[in-house]
């Protein structure tokens, strides 16, 4: 019997990369072996287990069979797992019970049997698995390359991917050795399990689905480091999950995982606004890895805007037909994502993040130089003035708070200006409204956990209504600047300029009563 926390990542290999990973895999002969696995993954009819973050499955190793039950850890690396021998195909519950996550399972099954829902096996997997033990600076990692296909219901899905399994040692030193390899044969980090994709093959739909933002949980006694560390994760999740959803996914929802992905990089920008000084600060070139991405997709998703969104309200309203530039010359959000770049900031901030839980007081740069194989101090330790930027003192749970509702009511302060200035207020006012705004929404989210939960939900419906105005109002504008470049070859784009002028001055009259409303309704408070 096993039961344990892994810490593990993977990664999709392309077919191009194959070889070359099958050739480094036999160089480490020592510790080679290989393994013919076949596994069944069980289920309620209704999806239970999948909708809890559970996997249970049976697996034959060989001759031998393996019941095993897991679930998602508390970071991008980390996954419970416990498993138990078998003495065949059958499965039993109880023989998890003891666990967090078994005892979770048992429960699920009890209710539906209650409710009458059957059990079964959902989908399964056939796998040729070829492992290699790899020592590497500060760890031992076991470095998995599986290939095979899921099966359910008459459908199949290709399994081509590289997993690293942290052995012993630092998690850090992990995914230097897994950067080095991504580098080497142009990996694609996923974050998906095998359990994930074959529970989308089951329902018929084998994309990655989109990830939306979730509201980070933590608990009321965590302090500010603790909550930073949650609000990170569930950034993370937004961030790569639709990173691997335009890599991998319905090619009709490309625009949404653009825009999901956007969301996900803007939330964890807004995070370190709203840790500032009460939690770590991360290096600047991770900072400015994601703003470089973000930036890319957003001359997609601007082209998406006017090609679906304003070009096709002007022509309901009898505009003529114009010809749209193309936002930027052979702009690609699915290779950007796969670019070598946008996975090397991927997996530096997951580094990152790892680092802070692995050594808190370890200095952030040194963290990331560990990830590319280089020293940033000769002793490993920061400077001391480095220390005290990016490491604040440990804050305490009801310091976190107070700190929390003052920098809520400071910032909402900074929107009742703007509110009593509105009619005032040029573009570049409006932009920065709009942002202030989304700042807002996002820090009520960050911190709704150690808020009343009543203030949390007026106040961010009253947000959300005027940051949709003013997201309203900020197409309008990316609309006009791009018509406006159009009227010297088409004089035809004044009348599309006639129309955006009456409408952003209607979207402004609708605006203010909205912003007048969060204005008094107030931030919250514990």
């Amino acid at each position: 019997m096993k039961s344990l926390t892994e810490v593990e990542l993977k990664f999709l290999v392309p077919a191009a990369a194959r070889a070359d990973i099958a050739t480094e895999m036999a160089r480490g002969s020592a510790t080679l072996e290989r393994l013919t696995l076949a596994a069944k993954y069980l289920d309620t009819d209704d999806r239970r287990l999948a909708q809890a973050g559970i996997a249970w499955r049976l697996r034959r190793e060989g001759r031998r069979w393996i019941q095993t039950v897991k679930a998602g850890g508390a970071n991008a690396l980390e996954r419970f797992e416990h498993e138990v021998a078998r003495p065949d195909a059958s499965h039993d519950a109880s023989k998890h019970a003891g666990t967090p996550v078994g005892d979770t399972l048992i429960a699920l099954l009890r209710r539906a049997r209650t409710d009458g829902v059957e059990l079964g096996v959902r989908f399964q997997t056939e796998v040729r698995r070829t492992t290699r033990r790899v020592r590497t600076r500060g760890a031992i990692v076991e470095v998995a390359f599986d290939e095979g296909r899921l099966l359910s219901a008459g459908s199949t899905q290709r399994i081509r991917e590289l997993e690293f399994e942290l052995i012993a040692g630092s998690p850090v030193a992990m995914l230097a050795l897994a950067e080095r390899w991504r580098k080497r044969f142009g990996l694609i980090y996923d974050p998906r399990s095998k359990a994930e994709r074959g529970d989308r093959l089951a329902e018929g739909s084998p994309f990655p689905p989109l990830r939306k933002a979730s509201q980070p949980r933590f608990s009321g006694d965590a302090t500010a480091g603790e909550a930073f560390g949650a609000v990170l994760d569930e950034c993370l999740a937004q961030i790569t999950r639709n990173a691997i959803g335009l890599l991998e996914g319905d090619p009709a929802q490309l625009v949404e995982h653009v825009h999901q992905l956007r969301v996900g990089i803007r939330r964890i920008l807004s995070a370190l606004r709203s840790f500032r000084g009460l939690a770590p600060s991360p290096p600047a070139d991770l900072v400015e890895g994601f703003r470089t991405l973000f930036a890319t997709l957003g001359m997609a998703r601007d082209t998406d805007v006017l090609n679906s969104g304003v070009a096709a309200e002007l022509a309901r309203f009898g505009a003529p037909p114009l010809t749209l530039p193309v936002g930027a010359s052979g702009l690609d959000p699915v290779a950007a994502v796969r670019a070598t770049d946008a996975q090397r900031t991927f997996l530096a901030w997951i580094a990152w993040r790892a680092g802070l839980a692995q050594a808190p007081d370890k200095a952030v740069e040194a963290v990331v130089a560990q990830l590319q194989g280089e020293d940033a101090h000769p002793t490993g330790q920061a400077s001391r003035a480095e220390s005290e930027v990016n490491h604040p003192p440990r804050i305490n749970a009801p310091t976190f708070h107070r700190n929390a509702e003052r920098r809520l009511r400071r910032w909402h302060q900074r929107i009742i200006v703007d509110w009593n200035a509105f009619d005032e207020l040029d573009e570049a006012g409006l932009h920065a409204l709009r942002k202030r705004i989304k700042r807002q929404r996002y820090a009520v989210e960050f911190f709704a956990s150690v808020l009343r939960r009543r203030k949390v939900e007026r106040y961010l419906s009253a947000l959300t209504l005027i940051q949709d105005r003013m997201g309203e109002l900020n197409d309008l504008f990316v609309a006009r600047d791009r018509y406006q470049s159009l009227v010297a070859s088409d004089p035809t784009a004044w009348f599309a300029l006639g129309w955006l002028a009456a409408r952003v001055a209607a979207v402004r009259g609708l605006a203010k009563p909205k912003l007048g409303r969060l204005a008094k309704v107030g931030p919250p408070s514990k």
